[in-house]
């Protein structure tokens, strides 16, 4: 490994990133925590082997992601729970009732959408648009070409479109 990081350095400067990634994979912040804690151990077991080929984030981004298709291979499950319930992810300013029940209202009308998307669309479009990485991030974390990328996520986000359209017209949203 090129960069000399400290494994307290690479957990404190990334955790809350890939456990927010997780949690949006899972819906369930102990699930979430669980798989992280497995992204970080894998991670720390093969440090010395990291050539350095992507960036440290992207490399973590990868453990994470392929941590969480084993565990949903095996246990084909989703958990739902309120995000404002989990550790760590807490809403740490203030709004008036009104403001809280119409925006989590919006925000579980969108998840119910993002579901509906196919798991290879719910990915692409989690990392880009929730997690804020490049195409080229994405792109070495899924093994993808960048081609295969941008296509993906252009009909995640037509679909989604789509969702949200049709649920406006039927009174929903």
């Amino acid at each position: 490994m090129k960069n000399k990081m400290s494994i307290e350095q690479l957990y404190r400067e990334h955790y809350q990133d890939i456990m927010y990634y997780l949690y949006r994979r899972t819906h369930d912040a102990e699930t979430a925590k669980d798989l992280a804690q497995d992204t970080f151990m894998k991670a720390f077991n093969g440090l010395e082997s990291f050539k350095g080929h992507s960036s440290i984030r992207t490399w973590l981004y990868a453990i994470a992601h392929h941590t969480f298709i084993n565990w949903y291979r095996r246990d084909r499950k989703y958990q739902f729970s309120d995000i404002s319930q989990s550790e760590g992810l807490q809403q740490t300013t203030y709004e008036l009732p009104e403001q809280y029940i119409s925006r989590t209202d919006a925000h579980e009308a969108l998840t119910r959408q993002i579901l509906r998307l196919k798991s290879d669309q719910q990915t692409v479009l989690i990392l880009r648009e929730f997690q804020e990485l490049s195409y080229e991030e994405i792109a070495d974390i899924l093994g993808w070409s960048l081609s295969k990328v941008k296509s993906t996520l252009y009909r995640a986000r037509l679909q989604l479109k789509q969702h949200l359209a049709e649920k406006r017209k039927d009174g929903q949203i």
